[in-house]
């Protein structure tokens, strides 16, 4: 087993949390020829709080469709198919909000109609609120130990939200792993974990304990 009680390179992990409180953008859609258009116009924001703000158990959505497009797509036009389609769009590292974009874009061009759906689309926009908490890591224990407690808002924004977004390359997690103890495969094996397949942040954490543990008590 590895020394859990290493402090590495001496770089302490602070743990931070946010917030992502709705603004409305003022884009709507009434059928999938005007979601195209929407998903092409809207900011990053948007697509990040409709593709992976859904990871948040409070935000309600049914396991089988992993984002707001998807659901709406299903449940207000009828196309199961399609929505499935929408739902299976890999987010894992190191893709963005923008090959997102990119890829709901092609799979829903070709597909745009102008049938009219039962509830519109409209979409939501967000700006991410950041604060500090009291938890910080210094060595593999700590923070072994502080993944299980910390509040699901400091896990998604670490492990998903700046990733994303496009503030940091990876996710914070693998990032201190490997720059702080040179634990190279447990950090890809971290980063291997889709967040746009979780509907519920508490079953993301239960995957992330157990790969740590995997990889940090064999």
């Amino acid at each position: 087993m590895m020394d859990l009680d290493s402090k590495g390179k001496g770089m302490p992990f602070e743990f931070y949390g946010a917030y992502y409180p709705p603004i409305y953008s003022k884009l709507k859609a009434k059928n999938l020829r005007e979601l195209v258009i929407g998903i092409r116009n809207a900011d990053k924001y948007s697509l990040f709080y409709h593709v992976f703000h859904p990871i948040f158990s409070s935000h309600l959505i049914p396991e089988e469709y992993s984002n707001d497009f998807a659901h709406w797509i299903a449940e207000n036009l009828g196309y199961k198919e399609l929505a499935e389609l929408v739902s299976d769009i890999p987010g894992a590292e190191p893709r963005t909000v923008e090959d997102i974009r990119k890829d709901l874009i092609e799979i829903l061009e070709p597909r745009a109609d102008d049938k009219i759906a039962l509830y519109p689309f409209v979409f939501i926009s967000c700006r991410p609120i950041v604060y500090k908490t009291n938890y910080s890591a210094n060595t593999l224990a700590e923070f072994l130990d502080l993944i299980q407690q910390i509040p699901s808002r400091s896990l998604v924004w670490h492990f998903v939200a700046k990733r994303v977004l496009g503030y940091s390359k990876r996710n914070d997690f693998s990032e201190w792993i490997e720059m702080n103890f040179g634990l190279t495969d447990v950090a890809e094996a971290l980063s291997k974990l889709d967040p746009q397949t979780y509907v519920n942040e508490e079953i993301l954490r239960k995957d992330i304990i157990k790969t740590l543990e995997r990889g940090l008590l064999k």
